[in-house]
């Protein structure tokens, strides 16, 4: 087949030099040499995502990273703050989950504020919000630095960010913030095949009763497809 070059959203060009490296003989999950290999690409990916926290890699489609996040970091009410197609679908997600979910609603190609977040959270209704950086569907992008400063604020409620579009790309501050957050698979700047690496900043939290339904986790792997919800 010939080679198309891609100029869309997603999925995006890949380099040979990747191809090549993924023509390598397969490896067991669960042997010695992926535990070494992923030892190995951890300080790589930190210093890809700039983080020192652990890196996750997710098997699932974008779907499934979006309902683990949601499943673990929600326990009260989550804001879904919606500027377009694909931060619509949080909304979307959360409801499909049972969640207690809140719309954010703003014109579709209009960004989030961090002065009508601000206007939200103060309700003290909500533990968790969602968030997508840079809007694929429209192109938008949302203040995140300024929506980042208000975790000293908001200290217990849990920052979800999807910077699928935008995480190497743009220097975000990721690296600042107090307390938990989680970003999904930043692919698409690169730019490799799809995956959903995401990173987590761990904090305390008080106990919580055992879920009513089996909790979504994320897995170590590389074989994800998140083109089948995302582009």
């Amino acid at each position: 087949m010939a080679h198309v070059k891609l100029h869309i959203p997603g999925p995006v060009e890949v380099s040979a030099k990747t191809f090549q490296a993924m023509t390598q003989p397969m490896i067991g999950h669960r042997g010695q040499g992926f535990k070494d290999l992923y030892g190995r690409i951890q300080p790589q990916l930190q210093s890809m995502l700039s983080t020192q926290q652990r890196i996750y890699l997710s098997t699932s489609s974008a779907w499934g990273v979006m309902e683990g996040a949601l499943t673990n970091l929600c326990t009260k009410k989550v804001l879904n703050c919606m500027c377009g197609a694909f931060s619509d679908k949080w909304f979307d997600v959360a409801k499909k989950l049972g969640k207690d979910a809140e719309a954010l609603q703003v014109p579709w190609g209009s960004p989030i504020r961090a002065e009508q977040i601000d206007a939200r959270l103060a309700t003290g209704q909500f533990d968790a919000l969602t968030l997508i950086h840079n809007e694929t569907s429209t192109g938008t992008m949302s203040p995140l630095d300024e929506i980042a400063a208000l975790k000293k604020k908001y200290p217990d409620v849990m920052f979800i960010v999807d910077a699928v579009s935008s995480l190497t790309a743009f220097r975000t501050a990721s690296t600042t913030w107090a307390s938990t957050s989680s970003s999904p698979a930043p692919r698409k700047p690169s730019p490799y095949p799809p995956a959903s690496p995401s990173s987590s900043h761990p904090r305390p939290r008080s106990p919580r009763p055992p879920p009513s339904r089996p909790v979504a986790t994320t897995s170590t792997s590389s074989s994800s497809r998140r083109t089948r919800s995302r582009t």
